[in-house]
């Protein structure tokens, strides 16, 4: 009997590769969220004098020799799960599964109490504000701001994540399919914002957040007063531009241009995975598609807004300096939609950000159940997690568990005081996901020669060398950098022993799990050491 037979849970995984190159290219574009809007005020206020466009391209910048390296690898080994196959086939199943179990199965439960908050916040509230502010109704508004309260949160949030699981337990062709719809509406909202941002001046948009500021909270010279009152409170509205500053803006922009590469966790299920230039189009075009397009939109913002608005909100928001900003959130979507009082222009940019919203909601569901599924196929996780519907081609059960799970961290994320404080340990863990993986492709040539020798990126060397283990080494330390930056600057807020606890009790959490399954299989007769000498049945 073959080690392939003895060891992995059955001959084919039971997916199927319904997703084209240029659908798997809009996959990533979403997953980098082109709504995410944390760069433009997290930035500012933890960096003061920094450039949001350029820190966003210097993040672009240092991204591209990591997705580089994720290429080669995805070429390499077209399989469903990801980050998983790789590390566990170049170096063992037990740093693979720690490594990926505790950086993506846990902490991406965080994302999707993330998506939930972006679905309710930017998406769903701000379309029931803008409607209501210009239609002069305090039902819309009043609906709008229970929209972004917590129990408005948690309930849209549990609302979509079940949509979307119940999407994504039928056939994944349908995903596939309305996802065009997500996001064409997501590049409309966006070029709508662009436009607007465009076409105004800091006057007129003075004048704008002012008529929409009263309208929702009754507040009057909500733009001078926003201004002053951080100035007052003894922050520096106009603050010298710094490259320093800049370079620090930089890791925050990099949290969502990272995720250029996650539509290698489904590649068992895109359509021509191997070869090498789609890999190159869908990786390396979404991350300088979205790299570009949110610089763009850094720049449009804060020509509109003027810098000290934008110093100001920043400062006011995320360090809380100053009197408050009420119920004006002023991200760039609010920003834009207060510059309107036409109902198709609110409702086209909020539909965007609800499509990006829920195409997170998505992306979370489908990356970490078919890692669910290699890892059950290797006999880490319970056989019943890698059951694939042989009519729907769904893993239905992984599935249903992630989304149980996320119920759990839905509630916490809203209710718990402080939790999102103590879980920003999210960015330092999928960072060290990619770091790892980057070392990986390094080692690549070596570790798993046989591998690497059939890829179609094995014919790139540079001075004798594969080209894969120069980029490798060169995205490690771009990766290590970034992610290490999260540990050491208090400016990212990872700071105080319950956020270091949490990452590192997790990690030892998903050791010991590795240990024991090893160990419960072994007395079975079967050694799972031998599955990671295998790429994964397709």
């Amino acid at each position: 009997m073959s080690s392939n037979v003895e060891v992995f849970t059955r001959k084919a995984s039971g997916l199927v590769r319904d997703m084209s190159p240029f659908s798997a290219f809009m996959y990533n574009v979403l997953a980098i969220g082109l709504i995410f809007p944390w760069v433009f005020l997290w930035g500012p206020s933890a960096f003061p004098g920094g450039s949001i466009p350029k820190g966003i391209l210097i993040a672009t910048a240092i991204e591209i020799p990591i997705a580089l390296t994720y290429v080669w690898m995805a070429s390499a080994m077209p399989r469903s799960g990801g980050d998983y196959v790789f590390q566990s086939r170049i170096f063992s199943g037990g740093v693979g599964f720690t490594i990926v179990f505790s950086g993506y199965i846990i902490w991406i439960l965080q994302w999707v109490a993330l998506a939930g908050w972006l679905m309710a916040v930017l998406g769903i509230a701000p379309l029931f504000l803008g409607l209501g502010a210009a239609m002069g109704s305090k039902s819309l508004i009043s609906f709008g701001l229970a929209a972004q309260s917590p129990t408005g949160v948690v309930t849209i949030s549990i609302l979509f994540s079940f949509l979307a699981t119940l999407l994504l337990t039928r056939r994944f062709k349908n995903f596939v399919n309305i996802q065009y719809l997500l996001f064409w509406a997501t590049l409309i909202a966006f070029g709508i914002m662009v436009i607007q941002f465009l076409r105004t001046t800091p006057e007129q948009f003075a004048v704008g957040i002012n008529r929409f500021a009263a309208i929702i909270d009754g507040t009057k010279g909500f733009y001078s007063g926003t201004i002053d009152g951080v100035a007052k409170a003894g922050w520096n509205v106009k603050p010298a531009f710094s490259w320093l500053a800049t370079l620090g803006i930089a890791p925050i922009a990099w949290t969502g241009l990272q995720w250029a590469s996650y539509s290698v966790q489904q590649g068992g299920e895109i359509k021509g995975a191997s070869v090498f230039k789609n890999q190159m189009f869908i990786i390396i075009g979404s991350l300088i598609t979205s790299g570009l397009l949110l610089a763009l939109l850094g720049w449009a913002e804060e020509r509109a807004v003027g810098s000290p608005f934008l110093s100001a909100a920043a400062a006011g928001y995320y360090a809380r300096v100053g009197p408050g900003l009420g119920n004006i959130n002023p991200f760039p979507n609010i920003l834009a939609i207060g510059l309107t009082s036409s109902p198709i222009i609110i409702i086209l940019i909020s539909l965007g950000y609800i499509s990006n919203a829920f195409q997170v909601f998505c992306n979370c569901y489908i990356g970490m159940t078919r890692i669910i599924v290699a890892m059950s196929l290797d006999r880490v996780l319970p056989m019943w997690a890698s059951k694939v519907s042989a009519k729907l081609h769904s893993p239905v059960n992984a599935h249903v568990a992630y989304f149980v799970a996320s119920l759990f961290w839905i509630l916490a994320y809203n209710y718990v005081p402080n939790w999102a404080t103590y879980t920003l340990g999210v960015t330092f863990a999928g960072g060290y996901v990619f770091f790892v993986s980057t070392l990986a492709a390094a080692l690549m040539p070596y570790r798993a020669k046989q591998i690497y020798d059939a890829s179609p990126g094995s014919r790139f060397t540079f001075a004798g060398i594969p080209l894969i283990t120069i980029l490798g080494f060169l995205a490690a330390a771009l990766c290590g950098g970034m992610t290490i930056s999260f540990l050491i600057f208090p400016q990212f807020g990872l700071t105080g022993l319950v956020p270091y606890l949490l990452v590192f009790g997790i990690f030892a959490f998903t050791l010991i799990w590795y240990a024991v399954a090893k160990m419960r299989q072994s007395t079975k007769g079967i050694d799972i050491s031998n599955a990671f000498r295998e790429i994964p049945p397709e």
